[in-house]
C-alpha cells in the first residue's frame, strides 16, 4: 500500500463520490445529514470535498444517518475501485503502447 494520507490516493475520489450519492439518495441536504447525525454542515462538506476525513466510526455513524452501512458501502466501494482500478489499468496499457508505437516511428 502507497504511503502518505489516503486522501492523496488516486482511489480517494471513487470513495468521495459514492458518500455523496449516498447522502444523495438519502435525499439529505448536507444540512439535513449534520442534524441528523450531529455534525455540522460546514464539517459535511468538508469531508465531501476531501478537506477531511473520516474514520471508520464516522464513516458509520455518517452512512446510518443516510439509512445505509458500512456493509453496504463497503461492497459498493469495491466494486467501483475494481472498476476504477481495471480502468486505469488499460488506460496505461494504451499509453504505453502509443509512446513505444511512436518511438518505433
Amino acid at each position: 500500500m502507497p504511503k502518505g494520507k489516503s486522501i492523496h490516493s488516486k482511489e480517494y475520489p471513487v470513495f468521495l463520490q459514492l458518500l455523496i450519492e449516498t447522502r444523495q439518495e438519502a435525499d439529505l441536504t448536507q444540512a439535513k445529514l449534520a442534524h441528523k447525525t450531529g455534525l455540522s454542515q460546514p464539517y459535511v462538506s468538508a469531508v465531501e470535498r476531501g478537506i477531511l476525513r473520516l474514520d471508520t466510526l464516522q464513516l458509520r455513524t455518517w452512512l446510518l444517518g443516510c439509512g445505509s452501512d458500512l456493509g453496504t458501502f463497503g461492497a459498493e466501494l469495491e466494486r467501483r475501485l475494481k472498476t476504477f482500478e481495471r480502468d486505469s489499468d488499460g488506460m496505461k496499457a494504451r499509453r504505453a503502447k502509443k509512446v513505444s508505437k511512436d518511438k518505433a516511428s
